[in-house]
């Protein structure tokens, strides 16, 4: 399987670009999207909607994590693109906010089974090319943004935003058929499984899911996962509704520029993260490049000045990358094999906690302060974050990692 290696991991990757496009397509342009094709003018709409969106991945993700313990990863994966082709296809006829919303539920059902693929990568691409990976990862999962979210503006402008759903859909059909090919007569279960009541490990217990002397370490992580992402998203709900209001008061499309720069530097981050992230640097790196990260939201709320926003997104967009493939690398170091789709899918319900506060948070600030308000909310949610991370465990390369959760 080494040969295709390669090729299996561009097509997981593309599978990535196409979750992240949809998922992002609108993101930056909610409330004009709302207010143009539903008639929806009550920006905590767009809270509500997010809101409802992250709850439905939160109960979702672990769900498609203890499936892929009884199933092979691409049996489930090959479900998830048939349903998300069918339901973004629906979401192309919706004619109110309310049915919308509902395909958007129906839709992530399917779709969190995409949670699956970034462990599956890693699994396939074996240890030594973990941070090649999550380098890789980051910039395909940022690409996507960029992509959709030059997309998302030309479609809020065109008279029938909804025709673009149909497109998407036949990329997910595209993508299915392009999976089903690559990955033919490649296993995809979890390295070490036994089947039920099997033992490995020592003798733990194959279906003992999480180890008892980790269960610390897993609650700190999660709290890590958490606070970084509630921080990183509050500030994207009403980021361009920021940018075009006063004092900044560029036009929208100037806004998706600025919103864009973050993308456009995780992608310039890539060389650093592959050189920089080994496993006995990464606690050090996650420590300096946070704190980097909270004085760039800092200047972000706080500025009136566009050269200086620009200066503050990019640096943010810079550590926004580092820090998370230093998190993400935490998770896989300290995960075994065989947990590996599942500790994932632990690790993604933590970030859906804060995926699913964020907007809520973000609409509460924005209606009883100001749109500058999420950005300081945010420096110091991640103030917060520093502190918290000081009690996550260093991990300890491989002889760790094979002793992992």
């Amino acid at each position: 399987m080494k040969h295709r290696l390669p090729l299996i991991s561009g097509a997981l990757f593309l599978c990535v670009f196409l979750s992240i496009f949809n998922e992002v397509l609108l993101s930056p342009f909610y409330p004009q999207f709302f207010r143009k094709v539903f008639g929806v003018t009550d920006l905590a709409y767009t809270g509500y909607y997010i809101f409802v969106c992250r709850l439905t991945v939160v109960l979702c993700a672990p769900v498609w994590g203890v499936l892929s313990r009884r199933f092979e990863v691409k049996h489930l994966l090959f479900v998830g693109q048939l349903g998300a082709a069918f339901m973004t296809a629906l979401m192309g006829t919706s004619t109110s906010a309310e049915q919308f919303l509902i395909y958007t539920i129906l839709l992530l059902l399917c779709k969190s089974s995409y949670l699956l693929v970034y462990p599956l990568i890693i699994q396939l691409g074996g240890e030594e090319k973990r941070t090649a990976i999550a380098g890789t990862y980051q910039a395909v999962f940022h690409s996507a943004i960029i992509i959709a979210t030059i997309v998302g503006a030309f479609m809020v402008n065109i008279n029938t935003p909804l025709i673009i759903f149909y497109g998407i859909a036949a990329a997910d059909l595209l993508q299915l058929a392009v999976c089903a090919y690559i990955l033919r007569g490649v296993s995809t279960k979890e390295a070490g499984g036994q089947g039920a009541g099997g033992k490995g490990d020592g003798g733990r217990g194959e279906n003992q899911l999480v180890a008892p002397n980790q269960l610390g370490y897993i609650i700190t992580i999660g709290v890590v996962i958490l606070t970084f992402q509630l921080a990183n998203n509050l500030v994207r709900p009403y980021f361009t509704e920021y940018v075009t209001a006063e004092p900044l008061n560029v036009d929208l499309f100037t806004g998706s520029l600025l919103f864009l720069i973050p993308s456009v530097m995780v992608i310039a981050a890539l060389p650093y993260i592959r050189q920089a992230c080994r496993p006995e640097r990464l606690q050090t790196i996650y420590l300096a490049s946070l704190s980097l990260l909270i004085v760039s939201l800092g200047l972000q709320g706080l500025s009136s000045n566009l050269p200086l926003l620009i200066l503050a997104r990019i640096v943010y967009g810079f550590f926004l990358a580092v820090t998370q493939a230093a998190l993400e690398l935490q998770i896989f170091n300290q995960s075994t094999a065989k947990h590996l789709h599942f500790n994932y899918s632990l690790a993604i319900s933590f970030a859906n906690i804060g995926h699913l506060g964020a907007p809520l948070l973000a609409s509460w600030l924005v209606n009883t302060h100001s749109l500058a308000s999420p950005f300081i909310a945010a420096t110091i949610i991640c103030c917060l974050n520093l502190l918290f991370f000081r009690y996550v465990p260093k991990t300890g390369g491989r002889r760790q990692a094979a002793e992992g959760f």
